[in-house]
């Protein structure tokens, strides 16, 4: 099998989790209100923002592909951890191993993929290999809220589909140990950057990683791209709450993963325009931000269960300005300061993501999120209304 089918299947296999579509359902019938999956929610985001820079450096200081068997390990442990322990406390345990395992492979994952193309000679294919991976992973979790369906339909417990997924962490963890071992690359760049970094400081002053650091951040178009990518990325929680919105609708446990799908649909399909039209005006993005965040309200005002399809429609739009911000962001700052300009759109993505938890959490009527989420929505617009000045490359 080919190094890009492979991680294709890898991306399907690591998201398909039907345990995650589901697991506030867990905790809510475990008696843990909206307040305390809202405060879980946000240690996981400051766990994960905090660690990520540290499993960053550890990524670039060991084999990225037993770093990443680790991860999977740790987001395993999370699991049972929820699974025998459904209180308050026990969801912040796990949430705090899962914030783990995503620091950890947040950045050796897309490192990895860079690593294993470049080895073989093919690194130019990054960029459409990530969005269709992405895809390939938006599948996976979307499949999953479809299975989950059937199976609960025919009286499998919330605790015994837990298990299932966890049991399914076997599957990545083999894929991933076993792609090939390219930490030579690591190791040739690491050396090719010194000398590069030495001579560019014997030469001018102005290009050391502070000076370059402090010109991108000043550079009124890397500002726009990534304030505009952390509000969205902060905002993209409406994921995490529509098991609940569904189920205040009425809907049974067994027809949840089915409204659930439709955001995972948006996805992919965001993921399908950006790769296909990276090439996408400013004005066009924004209105499409506008039209998403519409649709996401209606979704959320009228009172129709399948309404709520909408919140797809305006995650397509989130999904498909966020990768072409994000490559035109990676154009425009310099490769030395990359990863410190990224960790600083992260850190917007944390802060915005933290408040839009308060939000929800604040405006919640006993178990139903829609109130605050429903403001949310105005968000969204405002930045669509800002992304019309988003840098066109």
């Amino acid at each position: 099998m080919s190094l890009g089918r492979r991680l294709l299947v890898l991306g399907f296999v690591d998201e398909f989790a039907p345990f995650a579509v589901l697991f506030t359902l867990w905790f809510d019938d475990n008696g843990v209100s909206i307040g305390e999956i809202s405060v879980a929610f946000a240690v996981w985001t400051v766990v994960a923002f905090v660690a990520e820079i540290p499993g960053g450096a550890l990524a670039d200081r060991m084999d990225r592909r037993h770093l990443l068997a680790a991860a999977l390990a740790t987001r395993a442990i999370g699991l049972a951890v929820w699974l025998v322990w459904p209180t308050f406390v026990g969801l912040l345990v796990g949430s705090t191993l899962w914030a783990l395992h995503d620091a950890a492979a947040s950045g050796s994952w897309e490192a990895l993929i860079h690593d294993e193309l470049t080895a073989e000679g093919n690194e130019g294919a990054y960029g459409a290999t990530m969005a269709r991976v992405g895809q390939a992973s938006h599948i996976g979790l979307a499949l999953a809220a479809l299975v989950s369906t059937p199976l609960l339909g025919l009286g499998l417990s919330l605790a015994a589909m837990g298990w299932f997924t966890l049991a399914l962490h076997v599957v990545p963890l083999a894929l991933i140990l076993t792609l090939p071992n390219v930490q030579w690359v690591v190791e040739q760049s690491r050396v090719a950057e010194a000398a590069e970094r030495a001579a560019e400081l014997e030469n001018d002053a102005t290009q050391s990683p502070r000076g370059a650091l402090r010109r991108a951040l000043t550079d009124r178009g890397v500002l726009i791209l990534a304030g505009v990518a952390a509000g969205l990325g902060g905002l993209a929680i409406f994921d995490d709450y529509i098991a609940l919105v569904a189920r205040e609708r009425g809907a049974s446990d067994a027809l949840i993963p089915l409204v659930f799908l439709s955001v995972w649909i948006g996805l992919v399909v965001g993921g399908e325009v950006a790769a296909r039209r990276p090439d996408l005006s400013s004005r066009t993005l924004s209105a499409a931000i506008v039209f998403g965040g519409t649709c996401s309200f209606a979704g959320l005002a009228v009172g129709s269960l399948w309404a709520l399809a909408g919140i797809g429609v305006g995650y397509a739009a989130l999904e498909a300005t966020w990768v072409i911000s994000d490559a035109r962001l990676q154009a425009r700052v310099p490769a030395h300061v990359r990863a410190t300009v990224s960790s600083v759109r992260e850190l917007g993505v944390g802060v915005v993501f933290g408040l839009a938890l308060a939000v929800v959490a604040l405006m919640s009527i006993g178990g139903d999120p829609t109130p605050g989420l429903t403001a949310l929505t105005g968000l969204i617009v405002a930045i669509g209304l800002a992304a019309r000045w988003l840098p066109e490359d």
